[in-house]
């Protein structure tokens, strides 16, 4: 959990999403959307104090959806840039 100035406490800090991020056990939405990432089987959205795990499995799984529409995307550009 993180602190900030306002006392508000994140589920996860910025540190340990970035250190997931870096060691491969955490991966953005997309290569373009990086307020969601994917991190011990949950999806958590960044904020200003930190990051905040998605618990509401509607909204997961509209995530789900949309990191497989934005995985076809992110491939095609990748295609067509080379």
């Amino acid at each position: 959990m993180t602190n900030t100035d306002a006392g508000t406490l994140a589920d996860l800090s910025h540190a340990a999403m970035d250190t997931a991020l870096v060691d491969g056990t955490a991966r953005y939405l997309s290569e373009t959307i990086r307020d969601f990432a994917r991190y011990q089987e949950s999806w958590w959205i960044y904020d200003r104090a930190g990051w905040w795990q998605v618990t509401r499995v509607d909204v997961a799984a509209g995530l789900d959806l949309m990191a497989q529409n934005m995985r076809l995307a992110d491939q095609a550009v990748q295609r067509s840039a080379s």
